[in-house]
């Protein structure tokens, strides 16, 4: 399949990859690897194909393989040694790779086939805690960096939910009260990017804790008469990603903070970026990623 039309500078390729500038360059230069275009301006850039030819590259240098040795696989035998690896090497790199590749190609039967290669040969849990949960992240970035658009975004965000809805359905459910806090999650007001919060119900109702999940875009003067409820909620956990924007969140943050009435708050996404100073309370934890909220919950001792 031809690529879908994004480009990327030698910079997003080092952000996306792993692999320093530096080191792309030589390996232009000594090896061909990749090879980019140049604009008319003569601005090199990217294609699709050259992020995926990196991105399995970068797959087998962490196998141990040297470069020379990847550099004369021809990009079909290059894929085949990353498939191999993420369908039955129960090599967590290669499968996350593997994943992002087929979201760029909208490719659902490959998607599909490693996610339940995972399932039966690792057992739900750990695929969703150190695939999808690597996954997500990776696609966090992709997004951040406009290297995929929506339509992928959504591609991937519904066939792992279909998975992440299936695995919630097993797991036993728990009313969060006085006697049994829980944590409240939800997205604000038209925010609907509901992947990574899905995803924290998960881990939450995994490790057997009780959770309300009100999902995509709740109104703040819907949360409020539930934060009432004293002495029930351990933390309310939150995404922002495109909403409250960067020019709402003080505003939305001093609507928020007396609703919870000294409830910890637990927040990450993009929209939270280089939030800091008069807006952050103390009753907020933000995080830098999805990745390092989910393991502040998954903390054992964290009273939150």
């Amino acid at each position: 399949m031809e690529g879908m039309g994004s480009t990327y500078s030698i910079k997003d390729l080092e952000h996306l990859t792993g692999i320093k500038a530096h080191t792309l360059r030589i390996w232009e230069q000594r090896y061909g690897i990749v090879v980019p275009q140049r604009t008319d301006t003569n601005i090199r850039y990217y294609t699709d194909e050259d992020l995926k030819t990196l991105l399995n590259v970068a797959v087998l240098i962490q196998k141990g393989w040297r470069i020379s040795k990847v550099a004369d696989l021809s990009r079909e035998n290059l894929n085949k040694e990353v498939l191999d690896l993420a369908l039955n090497d129960g090599h967590f790199p290669s499968q996350i790779t593997r994943l992002l590749q087929a979201t760029i190609d909208l490719d659902e039967p490959t998607f599909t086939a490693i996610l339940d290669a995972c399932i039966h040969e690792m057992g739900e849990n750990e695929t969703f805690t150190k695939i999808v949960g690597g996954f997500i992240h990776q696609v966090g970035v992709l997004w951040q960096t406009d290297a995929i658009g929506v339509a992928h975004e959504h591609f991937a965000s519904n066939l792992i939910k279909q998975k992440l809805y299936t695995a919630l359905d097993r797991l036993p459910a728990y009313v969060a009260s006085q006697k049994n806090p829980g944590y409240l999650v939800y997205l604000p007001d038209q925010e609907m990017h509901e992947l990574g919060l899905l995803y924290v119900h998960y881990i939450l109702k995994a490790k057997g804790e009780s959770v309300v999940y009100l999902g995509q875009s709740v109104p703040l003067e819907y949360l409020e008469p539930l934060l009432r409820e004293a002495g029930r909620w351990k933390s309310v956990v939150s995404i922002w990603t495109t909403n409250p924007d960067t020019d709402r969140r003080e505003s939305y943050w001093e609507q928020l903070e007396p609703m919870l009435a000294g409830v910890p708050f637990w927040v990450s996404g993009i929209g939270t970026h280089e939030w800091s100073g008069k807006g952050v309370k103390q009753d907020a934890r933000v995080f830098p990623d999805l990745r390092s909220l989910c393991e502040g919950l998954l903390e054992p001792a964290a009273t939150h």
